[in-house]
């Protein structure tokens, strides 16, 4: 994928491999941690970047919708610890500072391979709604709705469904 004004060429060239794990988990283990997903998604990174230009391509790269949003970004941050071994910590990104850090780090430590980021997806609340309302079936809506009455207050319209 290029963006305005890049060729591809460009953006392989100007760019680090990454892989970013969507929704997935933090695992500790003897060397710090490790990222968890069901599939990590490659993406690139350009090497000259700040917060804003990494969170577009994260967004674009996941193809989120406009009812989800990038909530976190972690970066499996390398170090070698007292014994010259390589270690990794988890370093939420916040700002250009830290995506400056992320960059210098992996330039540093590019033997440990591609830059690993977890990524927190979240809904808007009113996305949520929708999901729950669609997932609601009848079945549930009687068994709060018993013998003419609600069995627990109604919240909203989409909680149950009148049976007349």
């Amino acid at each position: 994928m290029t963006f305005l004004g890049e060729t591809s060429s460009q953006t392989i060239v100007n760019s680090t491999l990454g892989f970013i794990f969507s929704n997935g988990s933090i695992v500790h283990n003897d060397s710090g941690v490790y990222f968890q997903a069901s599939t990590p998604v490659p993406i690139r990174v350009p090497n000259a970047c700040d917060f804003q230009t990494l969170k577009i391509r994260i967004h674009n790269t996941l193809q989120l919708i406009d009812k989800q949003y990038l909530d976190e970004i972690y970066y499996r941050h390398p170090f070698t610890d007292t014994g010259n071994q390589f270690c990794f910590q988890c370093m939420q990104l916040k700002n250009d500072d830290d995506v400056n850090t992320m960059l210098m780090c992996n330039h540093q430590f590019s033997c440990v391979g591609p830059i690993e980021l977890l990524c927190t997806i979240g809904r808007t609340p009113d996305d949520i709604l929708n999901l729950l309302e669609e997932t609601m079936t009848s079945t549930h809506d009687a068994l709060l709705y018993y013998n003419g009455r609600w069995n627990m207050p109604r919240q909203h319209e989409f909680v149950g469904y009148s049976f007349i």
